[in-house]
């Protein structure tokens, strides 16, 4: 799936958020801010061994923040899920777009994603950012997989039902390390394999101070 494509299918759930909260909505151009800090070209690519990635409690119904050139706002969600990133090695960058998110149902045990069934894993949805967050040693960073709740014309086509984890992936070298997370999350767009897929969960950075 292209980075277009991605940034076209959140834009519907932006629409699903101005009929929540519209004076907040039309003031966001792109919902996806990435707040870490820009990579240095200077420092490696984070390697899987180096990064260790912990999800927190789930919080229902609450607002997230979103970083933009016109200010701080507070943006609605339906579930949020808090995940990090450690670096327990020497400074480096994620990969780009990182960190990249899809749902799935019906299994609490992801050993391989290519055993997983097309109809059980969700659109994937990252953050989509041309930057590379740079995390130092001992540090650690916050993204938020954001759910919002499937309502309006824009999400036809959508199949909702309750995920039972997440799988993160795109964040670390090599090329295909993921990490799953048991998790149950409810009215998660799954694709009914009929007219255009629907997604109703994004990713966006935490913004730093």
């Amino acid at each position: 799936m292209s980075l277009v494509d991605r940034r076209v299918r959140w834009s519907n759930v932006i629409l699903g958020l101005a009929v929540i909260a519209s004076s907040t909505a039309v003031t966001l151009a792109w919902p996806l801010a990435v707040n870490a800090q820009a990579a240095n070209s200077a420092h490696p690519a984070c390697q899987a061994s180096q990064i260790t990635v912990t999800a927190g409690a789930t919080v229902t119904n609450t607002t997230y923040t979103v970083k933009t050139s016109t200010g701080v706002h507070q943006v609605p969600a339906y579930e949020v899920v808090p995940v990090y990133f450690y670096n327990k090695g020497a400074i480096c960058h994620l990969l780009m777009g990182a960190p990249d998110f899809q749902a799935v149902r019906n299994t609490t045990d992801v050993v391989n994603l290519s055993a997983l069934s097309a109809h059980d894993v969700s659109v994937p949805a990252g953050a989509d950012n041309t930057r590379r967050p740079v995390v130092a040693r001992h540090q650690k960073i916050e993204a938020l997989f954001v759910v919002v709740k499937p309502v309006g014309p824009s999400f036809k086509g959508c199949d909702p039902a309750t995920a039972s984890g997440i799988v993160i992936q795109g964040y670390a070298s090599p090329i295909g390390t993921f990490h799953f997370v048991v998790r149950q999350l409810r009215d998660v767009c799954f694709d009914t394999g009929v007219g255009a897929r629907v997604v109703n969960i994004g990713a966006v950075w935490v913004p730093t101070h």
